[in-house]
């Protein structure tokens, strides 16, 4: 009778210790759920400020560019004439064939 007892009270206190760790583990699928989310909603919007800087150099450059080409054009708009033309045959020649 007395070991059925001890069986009894063991297989409860095993049932409680299982329920706990249900519980621990539910608690820490949780948290490292949130976590998780925290951490990709922060290199998401490192990612998205990485692209913004990127644009804007690329527009920056484009802009500079634009302007030193209108600036050669003015200085020198003979020569700039014989180039633009001279890229427009050459282009023609090796888009046709």
């Amino acid at each position: 009778m007395s070991e059925s007892i001890n069986g009894e009270l063991d297989l409860g206190k095993l049932r409680e210790d299982i329920t706990v760790l249900k519980r621990d583990v539910s608690n820490l699928m949780r948290d490292l759920k949130a976590s998780a989310n925290g951490h990709a909603q922060s290199a998401a919007a490192q990612l998205d400020e990485g692209a913004r800087e990127l644009y804007r150099s690329v527009a920056a450059e484009a802009e500079r560019s634009a302007k030193a080409i209108g600036r050669q054009v003015e200085e020198q708009p003979l020569m700039s004439l014989l180039i633009a033309a001279g890229v427009g045959y050459i282009s023609g020649r090796l888009l046709s064939r």
